[in-house]
């Protein structure tokens, strides 16, 4: 049975490895994606961001930070998603971005010496992101300081409840384009309690679970 510094070992290794990418990405993605994820071609003119799974201990748990979105007009309004945002001119590298984003939006501040690795990068039509995702771990989580004007909910889900086959459903959300009209679609997604996760961030994590399962990374 692993401890959990022992699953953090071992997940550092992994995102040392070859990357299950599209593999794990189609799994969770709307039909007309999926395509795209397997040719894994990104536009030359994609803005390139940085978001941070956030992993930490509670109730000897392995959970994850994520936020729901203020309700706006832009394409991922009101979506549950992970903290991040796009790369701005002072940043060195997309960690630095992801770092700067999650104290940002959190309130917690995050040291270049918490994250363990990156998973593969995902390209988001609707807003033209080429998202690079890293994790990060600390022992506990600290007090949240989230910043109203981008954060309208956090959250924290065990990683138990978030890999559990009953989470994995398919629903209709609302698909929003930028200068375009919404429309409903037929998703795949997780459905943990009251949070529907779909989209980018629901691929993101499929990519994690599998690596987890992948590398045995289990308690």
């Amino acid at each position: 049975m692993n401890t959990i510094n022992d699953m953090i070992n071992k997940l550092k290794e992994a995102l040392n490895t070859e990357l299950p990418a599209s593999k794990a990405h189609i799994k969770l993605a709307p039909d007309d994606r999926i395509e795209g994820l397997l040719t894994r071609q990104w536009p030359p003119n994609a803005q390139l961001s940085a978001v941070t799974l956030l992993l930490f201990t509670e109730d000897s748990e392995l959970k994850l930070l994520l936020m729901k979105r203020t309700e706006d007009n832009g394409v991922h309004s009101g979506q549950i998603s992970l903290p991040g945002g796009r790369q701005e001119t002072q940043d060195k590298s997309l960690q630095e971005t992801a770092i700067r984003e999650f104290f940002e939006e959190t309130g917690v501040p995050l040291s270049a010496g918490d994250y363990l690795g990156k998973l593969s990068d995902l390209y988001i039509p609707p807003s033209n992101f080429i998202v690079q995702p890293f994790i990060a771990f600390i022992p506990q989580l600290p007090k949240l300081k989230p910043n109203l004007s981008e954060v309208k909910e956090l959250h924290t889900i065990s990683l138990a409840d978030l890999f559990a086959e009953e989470a994995y459903k398919k629903q209709e959300v609302v698909l929003r384009q930028r200068g375009k009209d919404s429309y409903t679609i037929k998703a795949p997604c997780y459905q943990i309690k009251e949070l529907c996760i779909w989209g980018a961030t629901a691929m993101i994590l499929c990519e994690l679970q599998m690596v987890f399962k992948d590398f045995g990374l289990s308690r």
